[in-house]
């Protein structure tokens, strides 16, 4: 167990102050003439290789790795995630209709390595208006998802037209869309993953795409949870499939006791990401179960919790993922995560002799 010393020391360098920062320089530098390119010389850059492409979704996309949702919740460093850090993009929020605060501070905590950290932001966000305006400023180059998400104080019942209105404004702005109702830092947020309500939410989306395009509608992903029983996930999965809804990312951060009190956490609210290899073991099992369940349905994949390496990016798309999302792992690595990542996964895929990313997907499921 880490010493609670130690604990308060990174609680404060490396919690959400450092994140913040970093969101900061990267904006600032992205503005700039030539800003991104600075990012890029310090980052390694976007890597541009025909053996890392990929897609999902019917996205395509120029490497596995996708910021996940969490980091830039207001859409702000969409580029310098992109161009200048090389992810193939950025999913933006958890975004909600109307500002909120989030939870008290300190919300975010890191262990001494930086590797697993304990995340009960609660949606901090500054609402849908504002994010649709910093967005409006970026380039866009790469893939942008928005997770979509409801306020605090708004009753479940509203859940539907709050994540459709979210839809509703930033629409413009997204490729994708993503439901995030597996946090677990808004209380009762979780039971809206029960197949009946969470039906209402995906239907109340889905008729915001369809308006906007009832040709092509974009891609809409429900967020899950490997704190989720396996009956309960399985209703996910057959509402998802049932109700066309393009796939699934998972997974988000996990309540689990035992992980928590590892790191001294027991007692403190949150969930825990990162590097764990008890977490990361368990979000391999769950994404090779959600391949063989769905198999031959067509519902997609996106693996997130605990991706900081090649052979941690490779063993998730083994087990079915068909890209990837990043967060933890950007605090872990800094500049050089996608960097480190990407070229990684070239070297194993040399080793294999395998000509592209995507022949691996679902081998050991």
């Amino acid at each position: 167990m880490r010493t609670e010393w130690a604990q308060r020391q990174w609680e404060t360098c490396a919690g959400e102050g450092l994140k913040t920062a970093a969101e900061l320089a990267l904006s600032g530098l992205a503005r700039l003439p030539y800003g991104s390119q600075a990012i890029a010389w310090a980052s390694g850059g976007l890597m541009e290789d025909l053996r890392l492409q990929c897609s999902v979704g019917g996205m395509d996309l120029s490497n596995p790795l996708i910021v996940g949702a969490g980091w830039d919740k207001k859409g702000y460093v969409v580029d310098g995630l992109h161009e200048g850090m090389g992810f193939a993009g950025v999913e933006v929020g958890t975004v909600v209709p109307q500002p909120q605060p989030g939870n008290p501070r300190p919300r975010l905590r890191t262990d001494p390595t930086h590797s697993v950290g304990l995340n009960s932001m609660g949606f901090n966000s500054p609402g849908s208006e504002a994010v649709a305006a910093h967005l409006s400023r970026q380039r866009r180059m790469g893939t942008v998802g928005i997770s979509l998400g409801i306020n605090k104080d708004a009753p479940a019942i509203h859940a539907p037209e709050a994540h459709a209105a979210v839809a509703e404004k930033l629409y413009k702005y997204a490729d994708y869309f993503a439901v995030n109702v597996s946090s677990p830092n808004t209380p009762g947020l979780r039971n809206l993953l029960d197949p009946a309500r969470l039906t209402d939410i995906v239907q109340a989306v889905q008729q915001v795409l369809d308006a906007k395009d009832p040709r092509q509608r974009k891609p809409l992903f429900v967020k899950t949870t490997i704190d989720l029983a396996q009956p309960s996930l399985d209703g996910v999965l057959d509402l998802c499939v049932n109700r066309s809804v393009t796939g699934i990312i998972d997974t988000n951060t996990t309540t689990d006791q035992n992980l928590k009190a590892y790191y001294g956490w027991g007692a403190l609210p949150g969930g825990l990401s990162g590097n764990d290899p008890r977490f990361r073991q368990a979000a391999s099992d769950r994404m090779r179960y959600i391949t063989k369940a769905t198999k031959g349905t067509g519902l997609q994949r996106i693996g997130a919790g605990a991706i900081n390496s090649a052979q941690a990016a490779l063993e998730r798309m083994e087990a079915g993922a068909q890209a990837l999302q990043v967060v933890t792992g950007i605090r872990e690595h800094g500049l050089r995560a996608a960097h480190r990542i990407n070229t990684g996964l070239l070297e194993l895929l040399i080793q294999r002799n395998i000509m592209n990313i995507q022949e691996v997907v679902g081998t050991a499921a």
